[in-house]
């Protein structure tokens, strides 16, 4: 029987699809931080017209979650100053005023490597030392040596907090987003090029006008409409107008050109030639049905 043939782009592509699967399942796991909230003493000393001072302070870093559509190690945090006021100048406190000028000592904290998060991609080996600055009175910061020297002022030392140590525990699977598309996509790739190489064309099978059809079809799938398809993919989910459902299933269209793209090849091989010519038109067809149902719904 001629489905015998098919044991092997059977199998090929039964693996492809689990490693797919399951490689987006891996990419789209979320964690989340055992401790989500923590206060961080800081100080920082400084000399001022010839006094030492020392601005003391806490910092406050709280983990407030995941942004849909991004990677997961994308953990959001905020931060806030829970001592100082510092909406007039950001992460700078007024430590002089003089002509219009504000001195100020500016710090900034990376909320990530704080809670000790090191796979955030907003991570930071270090923190930025403090400095000194001057804001104008409309707002304008400088820290050149000519306008700080209109102030008697330098820093001395500084005592910045440690990161705490963190652990992070399963909090659910991801939304699809540009990265898992692409690994599914790329699962996808190896597939075809297994299937190429491996599938052989059965010595009865005689390609007839159909298969130099499905041929010439197969390079234009691969060169232009899966590039073109992972491409509207990823620029769509910034303009979504309908259900987020639709611009999931749309991550996948890649990938699922990939397979049938594959199962083109062998089907062809194997003297299918009616199905392996049409079956690779399943992606960009969903396609085509997707955009419909975004204009409607």
């Amino acid at each position: 029987m001629k489905i015998k043939r098919m044991k092997l782009p059977i199998v090929i592509i039964s693996i492809g699809l689990v490693v797919a699967i399951v490689s987006c399942l891996l990419a789209s796991v979320r964690k989340k931080p055992t401790v989500t909230e923590y206060d961080f003493a800081y100080s920082v000393t400084y000399k001022l017209n010839g006094e030492v001072k020392t601005l003391e302070g806490v910092y406050k870093c709280r983990f407030e979650g995941f942004s849909e559509g991004v990677d997961p190690l994308e953990r959001y945090y905020t931060g806030e100053y829970t001592d100082y006021d510092f909406d007039a100048h950001a992460y700078s406190y007024t430590i002089a005023k003089k002509d219009g000028l504000d001195l100020c000592i500016t710090t900034s904290f990376n909320n990530s490597y704080l809670m000790g998060d090191t796979g955030n991609e907003y991570y930071e080996s270090s923190l930025e030392e403090p400095y000194l600055s001057v804001y104008d009175e409309e707002g304008v910061n400088y820290d050149d040596e000519e306008t700080l020297g209109a102030f008697d002022a330098e820093i001395i030392s500084w005592d910045y907090p440690e990161p705490i140590e963190n652990t992070f525990v399963f909090d659910g699977l991801a939304e699809l987003y540009y990265n898992t598309m692409l690994l599914m996509l790329l699962v996808g790739i190896l597939t075809v090029i297994a299937c190429m190489i491996f599938v052989k064309k059965d010595a009865g099978v005689v390609y007839g006008m159909i298969d130099t059809f499905g041929i010439l079809l197969n390079f234009a799938i691969a060169l232009a409409a899966i590039p073109f398809l992972t491409l509207i993919a990823w620029i769509i989910q910034a303009f979504q107008t309908g259900p987020n459902w639709i611009y999931q299933v749309d991550l996948c269209i890649p990938a699922i050109t990939a397979f049938t793209l594959a199962a083109s090849v062998s089907l062809r091989r194997k003297g299918f030639a009616k199905t392996g010519f049409f079956i690779q038109l399943v992606g960009p067809a969903l396609f085509v049905v997707l955009a419909v149902l975004e204009m409607i719904l």
